[in-house]
């Protein structure tokens, strides 16, 4: 089988699944990127969350190092 055969049959294939997923797509695609527009708005909350919270606790335990330090010295 030559290279050549081998992209258009590649392409091919690309092209039907592209053209059942269109088909069969439960939603619209505005509906759709709304959907993941709001689930990365969502995560995003939460990580950024995570992070400030992780932060706040990473300073903390600096400020106790720290603290430590001046102590023992």
């Amino acid at each position: 089988m030559k290279n050549s055969d081998i992209f258009s049959y590649s392409l091919i294939i690309f092209g039907l699944g592209v053209l059942a997923g269109i088909l069969i797509a439960p939603r619209k695609g505005e509906e759709t990127r709304k959907i993941l527009r709001d689930q990365m708005d969502e995560c995003c909350g939460e990580a950024c969350g995570f992070i400030t919270e992780k932060a706040a606790q990473i300073n903390k335990y600096s400020q106790e190092i720290k603290r430590k330090m001046e102590e023992g010295e």
